[in-house]
C-alpha cells in the first residue's frame, strides 16, 4: 500500500509527537508498505532552522534508516508566544503542506496526525482532490484541550476552531486514537463518527528503543534522582514539581527536568527565587542520550493537571520511563492509573498535590528494593502490551477493513 503521513513535527525535532510517525513510519515500511512523510522544516521547539534548512521552501530527502521518504515544507517559524505567531506558524504549515501533497501522485491512503488541528485540513484539501481515503490520528482532543488550559478564551476562535473540527472529522474515513477513551467524547459530541472506524493506535515503545535500553550500560545515579522529561507546558502543571522540591530541600535528592515549553522560564524564576539548588534544568536531548539520563535517574515522574480532560490521557513519556525500568510517580487520575496498578510499575498519587508527591518520592528514596522490582515489572509490561510494531500490524488490519 502507498501511505501518505501528513505530521507538523517530525525528528530532528524532539518531543512525541515527532517521534510517533517517525517509528511508525519506520515500521510500516518495513511491513512493506511504501511510505511518505509531509513534516515542516525543522525548527520545533527553539523556533530556530538549522543552517542546512535555511532559505528553503522544501526539501526532499530519506529518513536516517533509510526505509521512508521525507518532504519538509516551509513554515514560519517563531518563538510562538503571541496568538499571531502560534496561529501563523500553523498556518504557513497548513498551507505548503497542502501544495507540496497536491503535487504528489496519489497515494492508497492518507494518515493525517493532529494537533495541531490545522494539518487536518491540509488532509480534507488533498484527500478530496486526490480522491484518496483520509484516516485522522488523534494524539490530543483539540480545541477541547486548549479551552480547559486557557490557551482559547476567544469565544470566536474557539467556534471557528469547533467548525474546522467538525469538518475535519465528517471527512475522515476513520480515526487512529492515540488513547482509546477518545472514542466516548468523540461518539457524544460527534455522533456521526459512531458509523466511522474507531481504530486505537496507542504510544508504544518501538523494538528499536528497547535495543538502546538494553545497549546502554549505565546504572542509578548514588545520589538519588528525580526526573521528569518532555514538554514543559500548561498540560503538564510542573509548578509541582518544584513544590516537592521545596519540601524535600534538605533531602540528599536532586531533581532532573528535561525539556522545553512555554512554562520553562517561569519555573526557572520560581526555583531562583526560592534558591533551590536542588533542581536543574536541562535542554532538550536526542532519545539515544534521553534514555542515559531516564536509566541513571531513581524514580521518573508522570504528572498532569487536574482536568476531567485528562482522565484518558496515557502519555508516552510513561511508557519509556518504564521500558527503561524505571518505577514511576503519576500524577494522573483515569485510565493511566488503571496501567499503573495493573502493571505495579508505580504509585498513582492525586495531581497538583505537593505534600502527595513528596511524600512518594520519600517512599522510594527509602526502599531501593521498590523502586527495583517496580521497575522490572513496568519493563515486562512495555514488552508484553506496549511495542509498537505490535500495535501498528494490529491498527492496519482494522484499517484495512474501514477502506474495504
Amino acid at each position: 500500500m502507498k501511505i501518505l503521513i501528513i505530521s507538523q513535527y517530525h525528528p530532528p525535532e524532539m518531543g512525541a509527537a515527532a517521534s510517533r510517525w517517525s517509528d511508525y513510519a519506520i515500521i510500516l515500511s518495513r511491513q512493506g508498505h511504501s511510505v511518505t512523510v509531509i513534516a515542516e522544516i525543522p525548527n520545533y521547539p527553539s523556533g530556530i532552522v538549522p543552517q542546512r534548512y535555511k532559505k528553503k521552501w522544501f526539501v526532499k530527502e530519506q529518513d536516517p534508516t533509510n526505509t521512508y521518504s521525507i518532504i519538509r515544507t516551509a513554515v514560519w517559524a517563531n518563538s510562538r508566544k503571541t496568538n499571531i505567531q502560534r496561529i501563523g506558524f500553523y498556518l504557513s504549515f497548513m498551507f505548503s503542506s497542502a501544495l507540496i501533497g497536491l503535487k504528489l501522485r496519489r497515494s492508497d491512503l492518507i494518515i493525517v496526525s493532529s494537533p495541531p488541528l490545522f494539518v487536518g485540513l491540509s488532509g480534507v484539501v488533498i484527500s478530496r482532490l486526490k480522491k484518496t481515503p483520509m484516516i485522522f490520528d488523534i494524539r490530543d482532543l483539540w480545541p477541547e484541550s486548549a479551552k480547559v488550559l486557557g490557551e482559547i478564551t476567544s469565544g470566536i476562535i474557539l467556534n471557528f476552531a469547533e467548525r474546522m473540527e467538525k469538518t475535519i472529522y465528517k471527512h475522515s474515513s476513520g480515526y487512529l486514537l492515540a488513547v482509546p477513551g477518545f472514542s466516548n467524547y468523540l461518539t457524544k459530541e460527534y455522533p456521526f463518527t459512531l458509523f466511522k472506524g474507531f481504530t486505537n493506535l496507542m504510544n508504544g515503545v518501538s523494538q528499536s528503543f528497547f535495543e538502546n535500553v538494553v545497549n546502554i550500560d549505565i546504572h542509578e545515579n548514588k545520589f538519588f534522582t528525580v526526573l521528569y522529561s518532555g514538554n514543559i507546558g500548561l498540560a503538564q502543571e510542573l509548578k509541582v514539581v518544584i513544590l516537592s522540591a521545596i519540601l524535600l530541600k534538605d533531602y540528599p535528592i536532586n531533581f532532573q527536568i528535561i525539556g522545553d515549553g512555554v512554562q520553562r522560564k517561569t519555573l526557572e524564576k520560581m526555583t531562583a527565587d526560592h534558591l533551590l539548588k536542588n533542581v536543574k534544568f536541562i535542554d532538550p536531548m536526542p532519545r539515544k542520550e534521553l534514555i542515559t539520563y531516564i536509566k541513571s535517574a531513581s524514580v521518573c515522574l508522570v504528572p498532569l493537571k487536574k482536568s476531567p480532560l485528562f482522565l484518558n490521557a496515557i502519555p508516552s513519556k510513561l511508557l519509556e520511563y518504564m521500558a527503561c525500568g524505571k518505577p514511576v510517580i503519576v500524577g494522573i487520575r483515569g485510565e493511566v492509573e488503571n496501567l499503573v496498578k495493573k502493571s505495579d510499575a508505580g504509585l498513582c498519587i492525586e495531581p497538583e498535590e505537593e505534600r502527595a508527591l513528596s511524600e512518594a518520592i520519600i517512599t522510594y528514596y527509602q526502599n531501593k528494593n521498590l523502586r527495583v522490582y517496580q521497575g522490572e515489572n513496568g519493563q515486562k509490561y512495555i514488552k508484553q502490551h506496549y511495542v509498537k510494531e505490535n500495535l501498528m500490524e494490529n491498527a492496519m488490519i482494522e484499517i484495512k477493513k474501514i477502506l474495504k
